[in-house]
C-alpha cells in the first residue's frame, strides 16, 4: 500500500511535483526565448528523495529506480498459527548505487542559475536593419529619378542653372532625407512588432505550461513559435515602405518653379502690346 505525507494523502507531495513541474516547463521557455542557457550550481553531497535536484544542465534530476521483492504481512493470521499471514511483492525503490555514482562524480547539483544569451536581440537587430536598408535604398532609387526628370524639366524650360534649380534641388534633398529618416522609423517598428510578437507567445506558453504541458512538450513549442515569428518577421519586410516621396513635387513644386522662372524671364517682352507705341525695339532712336 502507498503512505501519503502528513495524513493528506499525497496531495502536498504531488502539488510540489507539480510545481516543480511547472517550474521546469517555464525555464525551459524563457531559456529558449532569451537564448541563454542554465546550469547546475551547488554540488549535492548527499540525497534525499523527498528534495529535488539538478543536472549540469539545469534539468530536473529523476533518480532512476529499480524493482525488489519483499515480504510483505497480509494483517491475517493464517489457519494453523496465531501470526499473520506473509506474501512477496514487487516494490519499486529508488536505485542508491546510481544516485551515488552521480554524487561522487559531481554530476548532482541543489540549484540551478541562467547563464544569459544573446538571444532574439540579434534577430531583432537583423530585422530592424533589413527593414531600414530596404526603405533606404527606396529613397535612394526615388531620389534618382526625381533628380533627372527635375534635371530634364528644368533644361526644358530654360531654367538650369537659375534660382529655380537651386530651390528645387534643396527640395529634393529635404525630402530625400525625411526619406531616410522614415526608414530608420519603420525599421525601429519593424524590429519592435517582432519582440511584441515573441513576448506574447513567450506569455502564452507559460500560462500553457502552468496549465499542465510538460517541459518537453513547452521547449518544442517555443521553438516552433519563434520559427513562425520570423518567418512572419520576414516575409512583412516589405510590407512597410516609405511611399511615393517625390510624385508630387514633379507634378507641382517644380513645375510652379519653371512656370514662375518662364514668366520671370519673358517679363520684359510683355510690357508692349500692339499699338501701343512703346515698342521696346523702337523705344530707342539713335542720334
Amino acid at each position: 500500500m502507498s503512505g501519503g505525507g502528513g495524513g493528506d494523502g499525497g496531495a502536498q507531495k504531488m502539488e510540489e511535483q507539480r510545481q516543480a513541474r511547472v517550474q521546469s516547463a517555464v525555464e525551459a521557455i524563457n531559456r529558449i526565448f532569451n537564448g541563454g542557457n542554465t546550469r547546475g550550481v551547488g554540488a549535492a553531497t548527499s540525497y534525499d528523495p523527498s528534495g529535488t535536484y539538478y543536472l549540469s544542465d539545469g534539468s530536473q534530476y529523476a533518480a532512476p529506480t529499480k524493482t525488489t521483492r519483499e515480504a510483505v504481512s497480509t494483517g491475517l493470521a493464517t489457519s494453523d498459527s496465531a501470526s499473520p499471514g506473509w506474501e512477496w511483492r514487487n516494490r519499486d525503490v529508488v536505485d542508491q548505487d546510481a544516485v551515488d555514482k552521480m554524487l561522487s562524480s559531481g554530476q548532482l547539483f541543489t540549484g540551478t542559475e541562467n547563464v544569459p544569451g544573446q538571444g532574439r536581440a540579434a534577430l531583432y537587430d537583423q530585422q530592424r536593419k533589413a527593414v531600414t536598408d530596404l526603405n533606404r535604398r527606396d529613397v535612394d532609387r526615388q531620389f534618382l529619378d526625381a533628380e533627372r526628370q527635375n534635371r530634364f524639366g528644368l533644361a526644358r524650360a530654360g531654367l538650369s542653372g537659375g534660382s529655380a534649380d537651386i530651390d528645387s534641388n534643396a527640395e529634393l534633398t529635404r525630402r530625400t532625407n525625411e526619406g531616410l529618416i522614415k526608414a530608420a522609423g519603420i525599421g525601429d517598428q519593424a524590429a519592435a512588432d517582432l519582440q511584441t510578437s515573441d513576448e506574447r507567445s513567450r506569455q502564452n506558453l507559460i500560462s500553457m505550461a502552468q496549465s499542465g504541458i510538460d517541459t518537453g512538450q513547452a521547449a518544442q513549442m517555443a521553438l516552433s513559435q519563434l520559427d513562425a515569428n520570423s518567418a512572419n518577421a520576414a516575409s512583412a519586410r516589405s510590407g512597410a515602405t516609405v511611399g511615393n516621396l517625390f510624385g508630387d513635387l514633379a507634378q507641382a513644386y517644380l513645375y510652379g518653379q519653371q512656370q514662375q522662372g518662364a514668366r520671370a524671364g519673358a517679363a520684359p517682352y510683355q510690357q508692349w502690346m500692339p499699338g501701343s507705341g512703346n515698342n521696346p525695339r523702337n523705344s530707342y532712336q539713335g542720334s
